[in-house]
């Protein structure tokens, strides 16, 4: 399943953008769908390969985010494969959204999906439970058993 469409990428990327980098033949005008859609696709996998971790895929009802973090992966592959180009502005939307799909791995930023791929639980529903884990948080952790000063000279 791709997470964008040739359509959305149109809607991010100047139409003369797309042509030149979908076709091979300069004197072409028009995009080439099939190839960008290809682009988006395989961008959509790459995209999955963090998300498996942790959520259930497909994902039935993606999020926008994934919409543009596809987009921009994409115009950096095909802008990649053109030395024509200069790609210092496609590398860094790509390093950009990479870092984003890492912490989503991680679990430090969230899309809105429960790890089973389902929209989170509302707190405010009577039918939901709460639990906060790790203890009570009023207590004060363990002291360190190693530090930098404790470990100079190892």
């Amino acid at each position: 399943m791709s997470y964008a469409q040739v359509t959305d990428i149109q809607a991010r990327f100047p139409n003369r953008d797309l042509v030149q980098l979908s076709n091979e033949d300069p004197t072409v005008t028009i995009v080439n769908t099939t190839f960008i859609q290809t682009a988006l696709d395989d961008a959509s996998s790459e995209i999955d390969t963090y998300l498996e971790a942790r959520f259930a895929l497909p994902l039935t009802d993606p999020p926008v985010t994934l919409v543009r973090i596809c987009c921009d992966i994409t115009m950096y592959r095909m802008q990649a494969m053109r030395p024509l180009h200069d790609v210092a502005e496609a590398r860094k939307r790509y390093d950009d959204v990479i870092a984003t799909l890492q912490r989503v791995a991680a679990g430090q930023l969230t899309l809105g999906l429960s790890a089973d791929g389902l929209e989170p639980p509302d707190p405010t529903n009577p039918a939901v439970a709460v639990v906060q884990a790790g203890g009570d948080p009023s207590a004060t952790p363990p002291t360190r058993v190693f530090s930098r000063g404790n470990l100079k000279g190892f």
